[in-house]
């Protein structure tokens, strides 16, 4: 089983105390940081790094700001609470059809690997037949403002 690094846990678990939310089970880890379910029907999402937190949570109040919670038939998280002193974002859970994980997306310019023969080659042979519909969800993020690179099976989930 992994387990977080303490740093990370000692942050999630201040965060839990101190707005009486118990930990249930970690949901997931990678590069951004880890994920836990909480006894609230949401997700703490506890950062390596400040600036990963910072653009997530600047993606969040955007979507936020649209009061967008599904778009092209997706459904994705709702910002409940964050904590800039421990870098963690409170989020709602969301079942597939889903697209999560903005802490690689960026506000206004698009990343220049996104417009790459390559890149789209890669997402469109990893997605198969639900390539068309990702494609118009990272459209609709992009009326948005939203330029979302980070897209793979984890992060853009089309079914169960």
């Amino acid at each position: 089983m992994i387990s977080a690094p303490m740093e990370l846990e000692e942050r999630g678990q201040a965060y839990c105390e101190s707005r009486r939310i118990h930990i249930q089970e970690m949901l997931g880890y990678g590069v951004d940081g880890f994920v836990w379910l909480t006894d609230r029907d949401s997700v703490v999402k506890v950062f390596r790094h400040r600036p990963l937190y910072d653009n997530e949570l600047q993606v969040y109040q955007q979507l936020a700001k649209h009061a967008l919670q599904q778009l092209q038939g997706f459904k994705i998280p709702r910002l409940l609470d964050h904590d800039a002193e421990h870098w963690v974002l409170e989020l709602s859970l969301v079942a597939p059809p889903f697209v999560l994980d903005f802490a690689a997306a960026s506000l206004g310019k698009a990343p220049s690997e996104m417009a790459s023969p390559e890149w789209l080659a890669e997402k469109r042979r990893m997605f198969k037949s639900d390539w068309p519909d990702v494609q118009r969800l990272l459209d609709g993020l992009r009326l948005y403002g939203i330029h979302f690179p980070d897209v793979h099976l984890g992060n853009i989930r089309v079914r169960k």
